[in-house]
């Protein structure tokens, strides 16, 4: 049986640029972990050196570790073990692609990858949770750069609680660890001043992220931004829409300045309650035939 240190390895889940993440078995708490693995992958390689991204690596784990926030990953340890950095998050049953599909798959795609756009309320309830947490960050100062729905972990397969993960490419108040020359992730839900420079970006570029994935999530697909601005179906709610559409502007200084204004935004949207089915009683009792005695 496979170990990294005391955990039990139950198979490899993903790996990223610079690291593998594992789901392991705790002994000691007897309850399921995902560990990530230091491990530079060969497409990262020649971007930065292996010390650059190690301090990257701890730099993630040092930065996660500092919230103890409902809708943020915690870190339960950092260790080396056979010269092998990882660090210990809290297991999570599932990631926003379960509920709304991957953003692109071929034709023979099982269902579950297939993309699908959620419902008005459950959208809200995921955009709130996930600027609640990126609110956390900006108040601290710090952009995460890579809000995405892989990144965004779910507490449950039903209904679960947002979880925010992967802060390898956080931006800290402070003095940051070094970037490669050009953004080495996804960038479909990359603001455009983020890719051409994302050692200057603001909270405003979370927000464009934020605004992006809204649109994925209530449609169905990613935006065509260069098409111009977002229009969503006449189902969504005006406020909600008229949102997304600042959000997903090209211009930051139009956007809302930070998560918390995002969040401000989405506590103006009402969604109108479904009308209550009618129900009729029925009686199943049958009535009880009397007996009447004939008079003598």
């Amino acid at each position: 049986m496979d170990r990294i240190g005391k955990y039990v390895i139950h198979k490899a889940a993903v790996t990223t640029g610079y690291a593998k993440v594992l789901f392991c078995h705790d002994p000691d708490l007897q309850v399921p972990v995902a560990i990530k693995v230091f491990s530079v992958g060969a497409g990262l390689g020649g971007l930065l050196s292996p010390a650059q991204w190690l301090t990257r690596f701890q730099v993630e784990a040092r930065a996660m570790a500092a919230f103890d926030h409902p809708h943020i990953v915690g870190v339960k340890t950092m260790e080396v073990v056979d010269g092998r950095p990882f660090f210990v998050m809290p297991y999570q049953a599932a990631h926003l692609p379960f509920e709304m599909g991957k953003d692109s798959v071929g034709e023979d795609a099982p269902e579950i990858d297939r993309p699908k756009r959620l419902s008005v309320p459950r959208s809200l309830t995921l955009l709130r949770q996930l600027s609640s947490a990126l609110m956390a960050l900006h108040r601290r100062g710090m952009v995460h750069r890579a809000v995405m729905p892989s990144n965004i972990l779910l507490s449950a397969r039903e209904n679960g609680q947002v979880k925010l993960a992967d802060f390898s490419m956080v931006k800290l108040a402070e003095r940051n660890p070094p970037l490669p020359d050009h953004w080495p992730g996804r960038t479909e839900y990359c603001a455009p001043e983020q890719r051409e420079s994302a050692t200057s970006v603001g909270p405003e570029a979370d927000v464009y992220s934020l605004g992006v994935l809204a649109c994925r999530m209530l449609t169905g697909a990613l935006p065509d931004l260069a098409a111009g601005a977002v229009h969503l179906p006449d189902s969504v709610p005006p406020a909600l829409a008229e949102l997304v559409r600042a959000a997903t502007d090209p211009d930051p200084a139009v956007r809302p300045a930070h998560a918390g204004a995002f969040l401000q935004g989405l506590s103006g949207v009402s969604v109108e309650a479904a009308p209550k089915p009618q129900v009729q009683v029925v009686n199943l009792r049958r009535p009880q035939k009397r007996s009447v005695a004939k008079a003598e």
